[in-house]
């Protein structure tokens, strides 16, 4: 199947009447801004030969940008000047162009970032998928519509930006994990931990998510953040190594300062104590990362967080 948008001029771009605001086009290239601060401009791809029945696919790449650029789709109707508009757009955050629908669907985004917006249509069914540099995001909005939809920029500030519809759809329309270039980079999920100079097992609340973040500051230092019912944050330096494992040196840790339910106390007491005396980590052949000290033990798994689809834009 055939992508309409790639035989659709690319230069037919609307803006949405907003006085002041700047829409320059020179082929695929598009610098838009708006006339003033914490007034979105918006702009859309001008091309009458799409229907309600077209699956349709585009790119956005943001050359420059001073501002905070939503890219996304609308229908004519619902294409007015401002807060006003109202359709289905990725920053980050899932918006409708005035309220956010879903927050941190994915990375916000900066310059040299790439986006593609997936509409596939099944009747009146319309799944809404996005991309970024190359990774799939997943489904963003399901939702019911008879409307035709066009490519849209929203904008509260100044970008540059190139614009483009290839003539095929991707592959990939599930979510995709995110790929780091080393082993421990990312989120982690608890699964197991052992506690004690004996190390046995610390029961873990049911149904609650126990995340473990790193952050890579350079080739032998994380910052660690580990969500409980406080939030713990240290670092993790990697000085050596010990057999198979690498051997690392945790900081001191730092934690918010509520008052944990009570399910959560005995792992903010695990988190305060064991910490300190972690000394070796690993991330096996299997894909588990295990973390060993003297009187503590954590066994993780690799964790993408899921979200379901806002199906509804009002």
């Amino acid at each position: 199947m055939a992508n309409p948008l790639s035989a659709a001029d690319e230069s037919t771009w609307i803006g949405d009447g907003t006085e002041g605001a700047v829409l320059n086009v020179d082929g695929s290239t598009i610098t838009l801004g708006s006339a003033q601060q914490g007034t979105p401009y918006n702009i859309r791809l001008d091309a009458p030969t799409l229907s309600p029945c077209d699956s349709l696919y585009y790119e956005v790449e943001l050359i420059e940008s001073d501002g905070n650029l939503s890219v996304g789709l609308v229908s004519s109707s619902e294409f007015q000047p401002g807060w006003k508009t109202s359709g289905m757009f990725y920053n980050g955050n899932l918006t409708n162009g005035n309220a956010g629908l879903l927050i941190g669907f994915g990375d916000y985004l900066k310059s040299g970032d790439q986006v593609g917006v997936h509409l596939l249509r099944d009747g009146t069914q319309c799944k809404l998928v996005y991309h970024i540099n190359g990774r799939c995001l997943g489904t963003g909005f399901v939702i019911n519509s008879e409307k035709t939809f066009y490519p849209c920029l929203h904008l509260d500030g100044k970008a540059s930006i190139k614009y483009s519809a290839p003539p095929s759809f991707p592959s990939a329309t599930e979510r995709q994990p995110v790929k780091y270039s080393d082993a421990y980079s990312g989120d982690w999920l608890l699964e197991k931990a052992n506690l004690g100079p004996e190390l046995h097992e610390l029961s873990l609340p049911k149904d609650f998510h126990i995340i473990l973040s790193f952050v890579s500051v350079d080739p032998t230092t994380y910052r660690l953040s580990i969500k409980v019912g406080n939030t713990f944050n240290t670092t993790v330096k990697l000085s050596g190594k010990m057999e198979n494992f690498d051997e690392i040196q945790v900081g001191p840790a730092m934690a918010t300062r509520m008052m944990p339910p009570p399910l959560l106390q005995p792992v903010e007491q695990f988190m305060q104590e064991g910490l300190p005396t972690l000394f070796k980590m690993i991330v096996s052949e299997t894909g588990d990362m295990i973390m060993t000290g003297t009187t503590a033990e954590m066994l993780c798994r690799r964790y993408e967080k899921t979200f379901e689809p806002v199906t509804c834009t009002k």
